[in-house]
């Protein structure tokens, strides 16, 4: 029985395990904590994915009797990543062993983003080492270095971070900057300081060299993220997902003559409401990270949309200070926590035509669906796997106003 993110990632793992193994690409498939299962063909991963979520919401609401939840496979379960971040550590770069959080396998290749893209990285890490420029130890939290980040735009350009554990050693983090950018596929070059004991691949910016920002072309629009801003990071599934999330905004068939007024939640840089900015009245993207926000109210003024405002706002603040009915349709994306009670019950007051709601937790979103059920009901459920040979999992659920 699925009852935790535990339980949950123990039976992915146990069940597509249990399925015939194939040959991996990746020669370090079997002990990088990157990829669980890539030595186990893809079909069989979605299809335990599939009775994974359907298990959850049959063991937490049996009486919604769901069925068969789909799931939609990534079209390329190789190189859909947006964002890598590759640990150093004891003279080796790459990603954590499993099971072992102070081992990083030395990774000479990675196939969750093109080759070429790892590959400046694997140079960078390179150059920094022959510079003489020290690891950084995770238990003496001595040396520098602590991880090479990797961003890359659907288009396959590339924004490098390097993040370290002080300011020292300007001169060599420029020469650094010099050898990623001498690649014509890297337009900006961060150096990011994380200078505590927790163990983060984000940090204050210190310097950039190149462009500040990385423009992500996502169907008509062009979005621009910083080095440590959330973007969806499955390239070949995002497309998909934002048509799905504005068909389900568009077809709700209760819009206002203007075209309704929808609020995205937990909104980021704006990408789920710039998708939606031509088929809608009006839309406010809220996002509580006050970096996220800015570059969500800079990318409504690159697309010249003039229908979507951003503000940088607590989301459970905002919807308080709402009145019923404000909005026709509500969008919301929340990290892996889920909504909680609070904004469930403020969702139930505010009372949207529709609910859609983006989650990366199956589990903690089947726990709100609890709330949301006293003034909705659920019209649909599907998977989807934006994160192949992982135990990991999203899901997109629509729910209408009873």
């Amino acid at each position: 029985m699925i009852l935790s993110n535990k339980t949950l990632k123990k039976y992915v793992i146990d069940t597509v395990r249990a399925t015939e193994p194939v040959v991996p690409r990746c020669r370090h498939a079997r002990e990088c904590g990157g990829c669980a299962f890539q030595d186990h063909a893809y079909a069989a991963q979605v299809a335990v994915k599939a009775d994974a979520l359907r298990q959850i919401w049959a063991t937490a609401l049996p009486e919604l009797a769901v069925g068969d939840i789909p799931m939609v496979a990534s079209p390329d379960p190789f190189n859909y990543r947006t964002r890598m971040d590759y640990a150093a550590n004891r003279g080796r770069m790459g990603l954590r062993r499993s099971g072992k959080f102070n081992w990083v396998e030395d990774l000479h290749e990675c196939h969750l983003i093109p080759p070429a893209a790892f590959a400046v990285a694997r140079t960078v890490y390179e150059h920094a080492i022959a510079l003489g420029l020290p690891d950084y130890h995770l238990y003496a939290h001595t040396g520098f270095l602590r991880y090479f980040v990797v961003r890359r735009s659907p288009q396959d350009t590339l924004m490098l971070a390097v993040v370290t554990a002080s300011r020292e050693h300007e001169a060599e983090m420029a020469q650094l900057a010099e050898v990623a950018l001498a690649h014509t596929e890297v337009h900006s070059f961060h150096w990011l300081l994380n200078d505590t004991v927790t163990d983060l691949s984000f940090g204050e910016s210190i310097m950039h060299w190149g462009n500040e920002r990385l423009a992500m072309q996502v169907g008509s629009r062009t979005l621009e993220i910083g080095p440590n801003t959330f973007f969806q990071n499955n390239v070949h599934l995002l497309g998909s997902l934002l048509d799905e999330v504005t068909g389900a905004v568009v077809d709700g068939g209760r819009r206002t003559a203007d075209g309704g007024n929808v609020a995205d939640l937990y909104g980021g840089v704006g990408t789920i409401a710039l998708h939606l900015a031509e088929h809608v009245g009006s839309i406010v993207c809220v996002e509580e990270h006050a970096e996220s926000a800015a570059l969500a109210q800079h990318n409504i003024a690159l697309n010249n949309v003039a229908n979507v405002t951003a503000l940088a706002s607590d989301t459970l603040a905002y919807l308080r200070g709402q009145q019923p009915g404000a909005f026709d349709a509500v969008v919301v994306d929340p990290p892996r926590i889920g909504l909680g009670l609070e904004v469930c019950r403020e969702l139930l007051r505010v009372a949207p035509t529709r609910i859609v709601y983006v989650s990366c937790n199956p589990l903690t979103q089947v726990e709100d669906t609890r709330t949301l059920l006293e003034g909705y009901t659920l019209s649909s459920l599907r998977g989807y796997d934006m994160f192949p040979h992982t135990p990991h999992m999203e899901a997109l659920a629509v729910f209408d106003r009873r």
